[in-house]
């Protein structure tokens, strides 16, 4: 499994939004553009998937951007990364939550479910709060 730059600028761009975010005062696509050394353009897509994603809300206007739609706590980083990446899934048998119609004979299936398994226990040990206060230097990793 690799998480595609994509998916890593989702989580980026995440982040920087809520250390950004006073609670009410939307951040601008432009200031995270600028922050992160991204084109707006690019941000756009990513931005756009996030706001598919349920964790965005857009503010049209002049001093318009972005806010979250729950708590930074509440949001796990397994969430950003499938709506980002569509799945994680390291096999195309297990995308989308369907089984291939043959995972009962083939020998490899099981392998293939538990590394999926495994990864989603870690992407989801963590929220986007957890990944907000490590960049902000605060103890609490979830690391096993």
């Amino acid at each position: 499994m690799m998480i595609s730059t994509k998916g890593r600028y989702a989580l980026t761009t995440l982040i920087d939004i809520a250390q950004n975010y006073d609670g009410e005062t939307p951040v601008s696509i432009k200031e995270i553009s600028d922050r992160q050394g991204l084109s707006v353009k690019y941000l756009e897509q990513i931005i756009a998937l996030m706001v598919k994603g349920g964790f965005l809300k857009s503010i049209r206007g002049a001093h318009g951007g972005y806010l979250f739609t729950r708590p930074i706590d509440q949001i796990r980083v397994g969430e950003i990364l499938d709506a980002a990446e569509g799945t994680l899934a390291p096999v195309d048998c297990l995308k989308g939550g369907t089984v291939c119609s043959k995972s009962a004979s083939c020998p490899t299936f099981p392998l293939y479910k538990e590394i999926d398994n495994a990864i989603y226990e870690v992407v989801n040990r963590y929220t986007l709060a957890d990944l907000v206060n490590e960049t902000s230097g605060e103890s609490g990793s979830k690391k096993a």
